[in-house]
């Protein structure tokens, strides 16, 4: 399975994991980098990802987080179609990152797009996207046996 993570993903072991919800989108994050570790799924890296990554103020989880660019079986740029595409998704309501990262996962054939974002996954259950976009969670359960 090819896939792309949101950086929101990456991050989540980071977060506070008092909360139920948190900690659980942790654990399924983990097994997910596991099946990329071992060789069950593949990940897409983007130059999004990077450009959003380099943001983030904590230079330890910076650097962590860029580290699993290392084991994406792809890394895609940004094309004037992935522009194209990304300002589709943004007339059509998503957020410009979050626009540039589904351009991306498509671009690069994508089975699953997995973010914790909330309000992500209610726009793209209403949109046409040739990406399956899901939690961490949710990916885990449905495809944990494969």
């Amino acid at each position: 399975m090819l896939l792309y993570l949101d950086l929101n993903c990456f991050n989540r072991p980071f977060d506070d994991q008092s909360q139920v919800r948190v900690a659980n989108e942790t654990q399924a994050v983990f097994s997910i980098l596991e099946r990329i570790e071992n060789g069950t799924d593949q990940l897409t890296w983007s130059a999004v990802l990077s450009f959003k990554n380099s943001q983030h103020p904590l230079a330890d989880r910076r650097d962590e987080i860029a580290r699993w660019k290392r084991l994406a079986s792809s890394n895609l740029n940004v094309t004037v179609a992935v522009v194209e595409r990304a300002q589709e998704l943004v007339d059509a309501g998503f957020q410009a990152l979050d626009s540039a990262h589904l351009a991306c996962a498509e671009a690069a054939g994508c089975d699953r797009f997995v973010t914790c974002d909330d309000r992500l996954l209610r726009k793209a259950g209403r949109v046409q996207l040739a990406v399956d976009v899901l939690n961490p969670i949710h990916y885990v359960e449905v495809f944990s046996n494969e």
